[in-house]
């Protein structure tokens, strides 16, 4: 006679492997997820035809080792998940006695689940295992190299199993940009491992490189990118505030840097007071030609840096800036100082996305309302995404390079135009594109 499923009692061994072969599911679920039964009877039940008796013994701690392979070619995606989750968490916290017991399946199953078709199962397994230094070898690679940032990034961030040569080899395969801006970021990027970064040109990997201060840089390399800079204006600010730059790169720099980036190269604690002084007569310089010229707006914007929102969203940045603005917008990260910050930066093409991300309008509308350099328009566009009047004028002569006689200046802190006059410039360009 068999014993009530539920009930805890020990069971013998006869009794075990009767409930084992019972018709009742629920029968044969309640000992899978008991953690007093033989291995070899949690082995049988992982072959059983019933999804959620597979289920249990995935979960069961006690399961043996030997029945991961075949959990890990399960069909069902909530085993493989399961098991994925279980094995992971397991693997950090074996002893060297444990891990000689159980790693040839165990890491057998991880690297069948490390190719699994269900990209949220590789996520698991890329999450879980990026900073464990006994994680198995080959998984981390073919994690590594995983189509899905998800599953790759995290892993050629973090993972200390991957060596320059591994991060060589992963490079000259021809990865995506977002997957670049993952080695840029790691904690430790040697000079071989950047020189290799700057050689693809992915513009926003190296600007994450450049971000990253305890990645080495060589001189040489440096110099190379501080004259490529002068094109590529959003590596300025990065270059600026590298840890250590040269009496060459310094000057250098503070031949053709933005204004704002002045004040920190002035700032820097490393320069002789020769360099110094040439880069205090740069700024003065600048000032002096600044008085002779009419200015556009009576009051200069504060501007900082969008650095460490950079750095907190590492992978984002290496979208399109679309996509930046759209998840920046939803994370509530996008406000006035991030686009006027942008705006400083040259990132002109991120002002015009974030603008249109706040005005909730699509982005051909603000790209037109840009482009046919409308005074009118920039300010509708402007007022609808919420910025202030000073900013919109700032927005019309650096992003849409209206002439500074054609400016429509802040009147009295507000916009020059009325609310209904500005709708109706909104309403105008967003009817054009229909």
């Amino acid at each position: 006679m068999v014993k009530d499923p539920a009930h805890d009692a020990p069971l013998t061994y006869e009794e075990a492997k009767e409930m084992a072969r019972h018709h009742d599911v629920a029968v044969r679920k309640t000992l899978a997820e008991r953690e007093d039964i033989r291995p070899e009877i949690l082995f049988y039940l992982a072959g059983d035809a019933a999804p959620e008796v597979r289920k249990a013994i995935a979960l069961n701690k006690n399961t043996p080792s030997h029945a991961y392979v075949e959990l890990a070619k399960d069909s069902n995606d909530e085993i493989r998940s399961d098991l994925a989750k279980k094995i992971t968490d397991l693997a950090p916290k074996l002893t060297a006695y444990e891990v000689d017991r159980v790693q040839s399946y165990a890491y057998q199953a991880l690297e069948i689940l490390a190719s699994d078709q269900l990209a949220n199962i590789r996520v698991i397994l890329a999450e879980t295992l990026k900073d464990v230094a006994q994680a198995p070898e080959e998984v981390i690679k073919t994690l590594a190299h995983d189509s899905e940032l998800s599953v790759a990034c995290p892993v050629l961030e973090h993972s200390p199993v991957l060596r320059d040569e591994d991060l060589l080899d992963i490079i000259s395969s021809g990865i995506s940009s977002g997957a670049l801006g993952a080695i840029s970021n790691r904690s430790t990027v040697s000079s071989d491992v950047s020189d290799a970064i700057v050689e693809t040109h992915d513009v926003p990997a190296i600007t994450t490189l450049l971000c990253n201060d305890s990645a080495q840089i060589r001189e040489e390399t440096l110099d190379h990118l501080i004259e490529e800079s002068q094109d590529i204006t959003e590596w300025q600010g990065p270059l600026v505030q590298r840890p250590v730059l040269s009496t060459h790169a310094v000057r250098r720099l503070a031949e053709f840097v933005a204004d704002n980036l002045m004040d920190a190269l002035q700032e820097r604690e490393d320069m002789s007071a020769e360099v110094l002084g040439a880069v205090r007569d740069e700024v003065n310089r600048r000032i002096a030609q600044t008085h002779k010229e009419p200015s556009v707006v009576e009051k200069t914007l504060e501007v900082r840096n969008n650095n460490d929102l950079r750095k907190e969203y590492a992978w984002l940045f290496q979208q399109p800036p679309h996509v930046i603005a759209q998840n920046l917008k939803r994370m509530d990260r996008l406000d006035q100082q991030v686009i006027i910050n942008a705006m400083a930066e040259g990132e002109n093409e991120f002002v015009v996305a974030a603008l249109a991300e706040k005005a909730s309008l699509h982005l051909s509308v603000a790209q037109r309302m840009i482009t046919m350099r409308s005074a009118r328009g920039v300010s509708a566009l402007c007022w609808k995404a919420g910025m202030e009047a000073r900013v919109a004028a700032h927005i019309q002569a650096k992003v849409a390079h209206i002439p500074a006689e054609d400016i429509l200046k802040h009147n009295k802190g507000g916009y020059a135009l009325n609310e209904e006059e500005l709708q109706w410039q909104v309403d105008f360009f967003n009817n054009m594109s229909v």
